[in-house]
């Protein structure tokens, strides 16, 4: 028998997830050919009944958790995933159609799979009582405590569908699973039991059609994997591209590091150097990566960013320089191993009909996550010590979550984003074609340089349906590079716009925005807030003497608030404090 997720027929006794002699093993406690008569023994069916039934409701429960897409609910799980909200943001509710049709192909086989398992079942049981009866009464001996009895069946039975729906694999619509754990080959097929190991192949994968629409990419939990993903445009016309985790422990981290090996040489004086070009080899890590751009530096869980501009600026220590080659830092002593370099290069930049959820992303120079495609969700990921390399001159970036000109249907949701150079989510750029249904909720923004980042040039359609909402802020211009950016001036801030000159529908409510190092708002222009932008219903609590708002056009502190909601029209019930 084959079943979907769990490998070749034969293969199911010695699965690693799903293992069969939970229920042999009840059927063990003694020796049922010492115990069960000679009549008896010829009228076994009832075991395989009793055996074969859970397996076959098992696989049946299975296939209906599976999910029918990445914005869908399952077959026989909760009632409303994310089918509702995705049917919102399209407007005419094509999500919800494209799932029922899914889902509805695939009730008939986890319905049929499950009826027949439980058939099965309760025939084995009521053959097994038939067969106990017409034995007693032939003056057949019973059963012994040694021998087989109902609570033993039903307790194996128990016990394998526990094991069964804890242990198995993660199972997809279209089966069509590859797996990548730090300690598989590239040569593998990518099959949990024999998982791939870089994302190199997992961005060949991509590139070849081996991962495409309706395809998903596990990575081990607990695992380290360095580089990045930047995916080209999906093959397929259906379905969604998953990224995710597999396993137990914490997530899977994606790491954009160079971490040095002891190879520094003395360029002159406390000025040390290391070749951190493409496979130089002195440094493990992100060792293809061909940018020398650094965004900082990470030794002994210390940050250092104070990034020079020439050999001849670096005057303290920790403080760097990096050209097309090398990287110099100044220090008494060698820096050795071990030091983690961020360099420029976007973690993950995602293509139209994507979803990335459960992992952690950090260590890059410049943004975790970007997309200007459609249909795409992030979720429940934890992304970290990002940007500050250089995009032009001197300007330095490096924002969290950035969506780019074109972007429509996407959901951001119940991630995780701290110590970013720049934003933690921002939406910007010049084009017509604007950023449509997006939605940013349930988010944790900690020490971020800002919270929220809008702009828009080249007209268009603009912002169209986007909401910010029930998100958590915290303490927004207290990240690790607010005291070393040149523009400080106002930029420890929530929410940030500027260079508006595109249509605007954002709604901005639920939210808290807790702690600033200089105010709530900082907005280009006349310095206030765009009248597109709705914001209501939020709680912004700031520490005594904070502006409220950027600029002389505005001078009420958080002290103010009331004068500022009234003469601005702002924050309708929303609630003020001065208590952070």
């Amino acid at each position: 028998m084959f079943i979907p997720g769990l490998g070749a027929p034969g293969t199911l006794h010695d699965h690693p997830r799903i293992r069969c002699h939970c229920i042999i093993g009840s059927f063990q406690g003694g020796s049922m050919s010492k115990t069960i008569p000679q009549a008896s023994k010829r009228s076994r069916a009832w075991i395989w009944l009793i055996v074969i039934g859970p397996i076959l409701s098992v696989v049946g429960l299975i296939t209906g958790f599976a999910s029918a897409g990445a914005a869908c609910r399952s077959v026989v799980g909760p009632k409303e995933g994310l089918v509702k909200p995705y049917g919102t943001l399209q407007g005419m509710g094509g999500g919800e159609r494209t799932c029922e049709s899914v889902m509805d192909a695939v009730a008939v086989p986890t319905w049929t799979f499950i009826v027949l398992g439980l058939v099965l079942f309760l025939t084995g049981i009521i053959v097994r009582s038939a067969t106990r009866k017409r034995a007693y009464v032939a003056g057949e001996q019973r059963p012994t405590k040694q021998g087989v009895n109902r609570r033993s069946i039903l307790q194996g039975a128990v016990a394998f569908f526990a094991t069964a729906l804890a242990g198995a694999a993660p199972a997809y619509a279209n089966g069509n699973v590859r797996y990548v754990s730090a300690s598989g080959s590239d040569s593998n097929p990518g099959s949990v039991t024999a998982p791939w190991r870089t994302l190199a192949k997992v961005r060949s994968a991509m590139a070849s059609g081996d991962l495409q629409r309706g395809s998903t990419v596990l990575f081990k939990r607990g695992d380290d994997f360095y580089g990045s993903i930047h995916m080209p445009s999906l093959i397929g016309s259906s379905g969604t591209l998953t990224i995710g985790a597999y396993g137990e422990g914490a997530r899977p981290r994606l790491l954009g590091y160079k971490v040095s090996k002891a190879a520094w040489t003395q360029y002159s004086g406390n000025i040390w150097k290391l070749n951190i070009a493409a496979n130089s080899g002195q440094y493990s890590g992100n060792t293809s990566e061909a940018s020398t751009n650094v965004g900082f530096l990470k030794a002994a869980g210390m940050i250092h960013g104070r990034k020079r501009w020439a050999i001849s600026e670096l005057a303290a220590d920790w403080e760097f320089f990096s050209d097309s080659t090398y990287v110099y830092v100044r220090l008494g002593v060698n820096p050795g191993a071990g030091v983690a370099i961020s360099v420029q290069r976007d973690l993950l930049r995602l293509a139209s009909h994507t979803t990335v959820q459960d992992l952690y992303l950090g260590g890059t120079g410049a943004h975790g996550v970007t997309t200007g495609g459609k249909n795409v969700v992030i979720q429940r990921n934890e992304i970290e010590w990002i940007g500050g390399s250089a995009l032009s001159g001197t300007t330095r970036y490096g924002n969290g979550v950035e969506l780019y000109v074109g972007a429509a249907r996407v959901m951001i949701r119940e991630n995780v984003i701290r110590q970013t150079y720049d934003v933690a989510l921002s939406a910007q750029g010049t084009g017509t074609a604007g950023w449509t249904d997006i939605t940013w909720e349930s988010n944790r923004l900690e020490n971020c340089n800002m919270s929220l980042e809008l702009w828009g040039k080249g007209g268009g359609t603009g912002f169209l349906r986007c909401r910010f909402i029930n998100n958590t802020c915290i303490d927004a211009g207290y990240s690790w590079a607010a005291l070393i950016r040149s523009d400080r001036d106002g930029k420890g801030t929530h929410l940030l716009t500027y260079s508006m000159e595109v249509p605007v529908d954002v709604e901005i409510t639920g939210n808290s925005f807790l702690g600033a190092r200089d105010n709530y708002t900082r907005n280009s222009g006349d310095r206030q807030i765009p009248a597109g932008i709705i914001t209501h219903r939020n709680t912004i609590k700031l520490g005594a003497g904070k502006k409220i708002a950027y600029g002389a056009e505005n001078p009420e502190t958080s002290e103010q608030a009331a004068q500022w909601q009234a003469r601005t029209g702002r924050e309708q019930a929303s609630i003020f404090a001065v208590s952070y």
